[in-house]
């Protein structure tokens, strides 16, 4: 059975739902600061993010979940990553 839609399912059992991008810090940080205001109701906070976001061979490759790269690719990812700085930090991707 489909999980989708979470934020309904949530929501239908009276849950304060925030819903963000998972890779923009600064709505990480915001959505917290929410969360820690409700206090009549429990909140989720559901973050939509791409597996391996910022490394070309991993992003959107579910097969990479669990099996760490070897030194080659993990050499490449972190070059890859550390070339984001600054770019997805405010979320600008």
């Amino acid at each position: 059975m489909p999980l989708e839609p979470f934020a309904a399912k949530y929501a239908a059992f009276g849950w304060h739902v925030l819903e963000i991008d998972g890779h923009n810090h600064r709505a990480i940080v915001d959505a917290a600061r929410l969360a820690e205001a409700v206090y009549d109701r429990p909140t989720v906070v559901i973050c939509h993010t791409i597996p391996g976001k910022g490394v070309d061979f991993m992003e959107d490759d579910y097969t990479w979940h669990g099996i760490p790269p070897d030194r080659g690719q993990a050499k490449r990812a972190l070059a890859e990553l550390r070339g984001l700085r600054g770019r997805i930090e405010g979320g600008d991707q």
